[in-house]
């Protein structure tokens, strides 16, 4: 039987220099607690106790309904969706 061969295409875009913001080193530092009260940031670690998981911020909104969500990168659970706190 033939092997196919795979040819590789060259790339038509510049890979992108790493970025260094104040986000990446938030997500370097000590995960916060998550409580459902707090206000968080993207980049930003949390742990979650129940899950006795860590995960880092990926996403934060606002539903149609004026509830504060975000979107939550855990290593164990996956990628979840959890409720924050009110600005101001």
């Amino acid at each position: 039987m033939a092997r196919a061969k795979t040819i590789k295409k060259a790339e038509t875009k510049q890979p992108e220099p790493p970025r260094k913001k104040e986000k990446e080193k938030i997500a370097q530092g000590a995960p916060r607690e998550y409580d459902q009260a707090e206000v968080y940031e993207e980049g930003e670690m949390i742990y979650h106790k129940i899950w006795d998981d860590t995960g880092e911020v990926l996403e934060v909104g606002t539903t149609d309904d004026g509830i504060r969500k975000m979107k939550v990168h855990f290593e164990k659970v996956g990628v979840k969706s959890l409720r924050m706190g009110q600005v101001g």
